[in-house]
């Protein structure tokens, strides 16, 4: 485990390239001699001193190859034995066929490959639903049946269609890691002020010393002497209003505010505009000039292209759109990011919102893109739902995706890459979103495997 304080800063260092002793080690998944490797050429006794560019990196790494190491640790077989369980005859041959199709999550090390502690769950939990609902049903065709989309509906008869939320959130230690009367630190997400959410009330907080932030990565947060079996917990409400917006190509035009251009930039260490990405967008463009179109190309390459996995924590990424484009594989917010490159790129400005789908039953964590088009201003771009749309044949719902959204949606992150605040003393968990909640110890970090963690509706209805 690393207890280290961390330079949130030094996230953007993840963009410099390693020395080659510790990139060999690395592709070959031998992650203990990789962390060995790193001790060895930090130590000042052994190695001349690096510059403090290089040596933020190789502690960066250490993370890295941590997360890695601890992450990647079921075999081919484990996995096998995983699905044959609820899906009985499962076999190589078929997990050969789901990765081939890009909804597995794995690496392939010295040792052969090693899927992500969470793999399983993924494929099992309807990610592979087609795939394995003809594996039990041989000769049989699957059929998702698609109905009417009443959201699309609503917004063409009304022009909008909102929903009100009623949310509850806690997070702790688990068992394991429950430290009697250590300062715990503990940040939970709350909805972002931005044009889609209004009557935003925080309505409880188990603690009353607490902080609210408006970061672009909103959060309550509150330290204190933690005790055994306590939470940090807060409810909140709050309206999402989803504004129907007709879009016409011939109507665009591609004039971008100056305050906008910001949103046409790089920002390490992802949103990258590396020679392959580049040589993609210009591809992907074409002779085509009118942003609307780029746009939709861009959408409709991503959606097509990039299938649906689980995949690792974030902050084990050397580059998330580069990994989508070459993989061909990711989960929402890897796609986001893919389609957000691409436009910034092109000049298109093009930015990441984040937070939870909501509907009256459950909150799960969702990753989108905004893209900016005169005169329409910033429109939204689903590329996860969109290609579940157009992999089920809803073309209705892939094409809405595309400059439209729906109001089940609680956000909670407008900007990618911002650090907590007040700030952390750790490396964050997750260091580009803000969907679960960050805790700490003052003196020790914690992992998502270290932590317990809830998000529930209370209350959900339509606001008309």
């Amino acid at each position: 485990m690393i207890h280290e304080p961390f330079n949130y800063d030094d996230i953007r260092l993840m963009s410099v390239e390693l020395p080659d002793s510790l990139k060999s080690l690395r592709y070959a998944g031998r992650y203990r001699e990789e962390l060995d490797e790193i001790d060895r050429l930090l130590d000042p006794n052994t190695f001349p001193k690096f510059d403090p560019i290089m040596e933020g990196r190789l502690k960066l790494e250490r993370y890295f190859a941590w997360g890695l190491m601890n992450d990647y640790q079921i075999t081919e077989d484990e996995m096998i034995a995983v699905i044959a369980e609820k899906h009985p005859g499962f076999g190589k041959e078929n997990l050969t066929d789901i990765i081939n199709t890009g909804h597995a999550d794995y690496l392939l090390t010295a040792d052969g490959l090693r899927f992500h502690k969470d793999a399983g769950a993924n494929i099992l939990g309807g990610r592979c639903a087609k795939y394995l609902w003809e594996f039990d049903h041989p000769g049989e065709t699957y059929n998702p049946g698609i109905g009417e989309n009443e959201n699309i509906r609503i917004q063409k008869e009304t022009g909008f269609h909102a929903w009100n939320y009623t949310v509850r959130m806690w997070i702790k230690p688990d068992a394991e890691h429950e430290r009697e009367g250590k300062i715990l630190r503990a940040w939970l997400p709350f909805p972002c002020e931005c044009e889609e959410q209004s009557d935003i009330r925080l309505l409880s907080v188990s603690h009353p010393d607490y902080f609210v932030s408006n970061a672009g990565a909103r959060t309550v947060y509150a330290e204190f002497p933690y005790h055994k079996g306590e939470k940090f917990e807060i409810t909140f409400s709050f309206t999402n209003t989803a504004r129907y917006k007709e879009l016409s190509f011939d109507a665009a035009r591609n004039d971008v505010p100056p305050g906008l251009r910001v949103f046409t930039e790089e920002y390490e260490p992802h949103i990258i505009f590396t020679p392959y990405l580049k040589k993609l967008a210009a591809y992907l463009k074409g002779n085509e000039t009118n942003h609307l179109k780029i746009a939709r190309r861009f959408y409709d390459y991503v959606t097509s292209h990039v299938k649906y996995s689980f995949v690792r924590e974030y902050r084990l990424f050397d580059n998330i759109p580069m990994y989508a484009a070459v993989n061909g594989r990711g989960d929402c917010g890897v796609m986001a990011l893919l389609f957000v490159t691409l436009c910034r790129i092109a000049g298109i400005p093009a930015r990441w919102q984040s937070g939870n789908a909501c509907n009256p039953s459950r909150v799960a964590s969702h990753d989108w893109a905004k893209f900016y088009v005169e005169p329409w201003g910033w429109l939204h771009a689903d590329c996860s739902y969109g290609g579940s749309a157009l992999r089920n044949g809803d073309l209705e719902s892939w094409n809405w995706l595309f400059g439209n959204f729906d109001p089940f949606r609680f956000i909670a992150c407008e900007a990618f890459q911002t650090e907590a605040e007040p700030k952390k003393k750790f490396m964050r968990l997750d260091p580009y979103d803000n969907q679960t909640g960050e805790i700490e110890y003052e003196d020790e970090w914690l992992t998502f495997s270290d932590i317990d963690a809830y998000k529930g509706i209370l209350e959900a209805h339509r606001v008309v």
